[in-house]
């Protein structure tokens, strides 16, 4: 039996997102977060790299003409036949090499010829008396600087000579160094997210067969199992054979209460019909008025009571052990007419209005004797606690590839959070309306077998008592 309920949900939560979608999501993150971490380590290590190379290209030029400087009253100084005259000198843009002499204080005091046309370079002199590498831009264009401090044989300094060289390599390979980082991590995050994800479904696919095996179970089929797959010893296999074990434990307790409800009303019948031809035998040979004969007509109708609780253990039975074999097509609409007619003139005797709303021909695959059963219980369930001048409204509909088909009334109702309980055996509510009529207990949960053999479902709504009641069924269309 299946009872429908609605719930607010959050769909884009991720508790309610599939374990297998939440296991991927953490397996991408943690390899992005990985391959980042890897990228941003290299570049700066790269970075640095680069620069370390850059800055000996800078030392390898500031060494060639070092020993051609001297120092005088402003400062430092190339000696007329000294001049700087390589080509690297003279050469401006990303080819050339930069060179300025500086006094202690910043000021120029000589600078290369490639500097004739060129915008004005910052000076950036350290600030402590160490030679060191600035990065800068100078002319749109990324440049680096190497310092050095210039001293006399005696140790005293008298100046600085500033080396300069365009960085225009460097960056294009931390370019594409990132490029192909970013590139990589999207691929790699992609390709391992399609691949957590596949893993992940596969290594779940117990627990799919697990609700699949669940969804399927029925009171009158509890011989499935839950397949066991690939053979291994891990925590899965444990789980499923776990739960076939328990299963099996339920299949043979469900045997033995099914045997037991069987046999007893098998053996109950036959006694209970003696018992009650006695005792109607000996109620005809007393007397009138005699001091018995209420005693006997209440024992007789004890007997009547139980062979009803009997009878209806035994069509619980059979109803629990329909087949296919027995099932066949049939038109609803015409079947429950043909139903709701049997009870047309209780209802006039009771006084209670009878409609059938709106019949549409739906086709169903069922057992003709068990679905005239579980009319027959509904529409004597909703005129039993439907008071006169009341009214029930049977309704047959399309929903999805279901033919639902629901009985309305508007008697003595139960408290909502009853409904599921309505279909268990015996269970009758204690409001006092209830319990005033006769009843056994077993015609709804009669009425969940026989729809639970057909793979339906039944239901049961109120807005509490005295407010009426709706009894449904949903079978799968034919």
């Amino acid at each position: 039996m299946k009872v429908s309920t609605k719930a607010g949900s959050r769909p884009w939560h991720p508790r309610s997102w599939g374990i297998s979608l939440r296991l991927t999501l953490w397996f991408s993150s943690a390899i992005a977060l990985l391959l980042i971490g890897f990228a941003v380590l290299t570049y700066v290590n790269f970075h640095r790299s680069l620069h370390r190379d850059f800055d000996q290209h800078l030392t390898h030029e500031l060494r060639v003409f070092l020993p051609d400087i001297e120092s005088g009253q402003q400062g430092p100084y190339f000696p007329p036949q000294r001049e700087l005259t390589a080509a690297a000198y003279q050469s401006n843009g990303i080819f050339g090499t930069f060179v300025r002499l500086l006094s202690l204080d910043g000021s120029v005091v000589y600078q290369s010829p490639n500097f004739e046309g060129e915008e004005a370079l910052d000076v950036q002199i350290p600030a402590t008396d160490i030679s060191e590498s600035v990065s800068r831009t100078w002319a749109a264009g990324p440049v680096r600087s190497l310092y050095f401090q210039l001293a006399s044989e005696d140790g005293f300094p008298y100046g600085w000579a500033e080396v300069t060289g365009y960085e225009w390599s460097l960056h294009t390979e931390l370019d594409r160094l990132t490029k192909m980082f970013a590139a990589g991590i999207l691929l790699a995050v992609l390709l391992a997210s399609v691949g957590g994800y596949l893993l992940a479904q596969r290594a779940l696919s117990p627990v799919a067969d697990i609700t699949e095996t669940a969804n399927r179970i029925r009171a009158s089929n509890l011989s499935d199992r839950i397949p066991l797959r690939g053979g291994g010893e891990d925590e899965l296999s444990a789980l499923t054979k776990t739960i076939n074990g328990l299963l099996d434990r339920i299949e043979e307790s469900f045997r033995r209460e099914r045997r037991f409800s069987a046999n007893a009303a098998h053996e109950l019948v036959t006694p209970l019909a003696t018992m009650r031809a006695e005792l109607e035998l000996a109620l005809r040979t007393l007397d009138d008025r005699h001091p018995l004969e209420s005693t006997l007509v209440a024992s007789i109708s004890d007997i009547d009571q139980i062979s009803t609780i009997v009878r209806s253990l035994l069509m619980l039975h059979s109803a629990e052990r329909l087949s296919d074999g027995t099932k066949a097509r049939m038109e609803l609409a015409g079947f429950a007419g043909e139903q709701l007619e049997r009870f047309r003139d209780r209802a006039d005797l009771q006084n209670v209005s009878l409609e059938f709303g709106a019949p549409i021909s739906l086709w169903v695959l069922a057992d003709r004797k068990g679905l005239s059963t579980v009319v027959d219980n509904l529409m004597d369930n909703a005129l039993k606690y439907t008071e006169p001048g009341g009214s029930i409204l049977v309704s047959l509909v399309r929903k999805g590839e279901d033919a639902q088909l629901t009985i309305t009334d508007d008697g003595v109702g139960f408290a909502p959070e009853a409904g599921p309980q309505l279909f268990d055996r015996f269970y009758r509510e204690r409001a006092a309306p209830v319990q005033k009529r006769e009843g056994s207990g077993l015609g709804l949960s009669i009425v969940a077998a026989v729809v639970s053999a057909h793979d339906g479902r039944v239901w049961a709504t109120s807005d509490g008592h005295g407010k009426g009641s709706t009894f449904g069924i949903a079978l799968p269309l034919a």
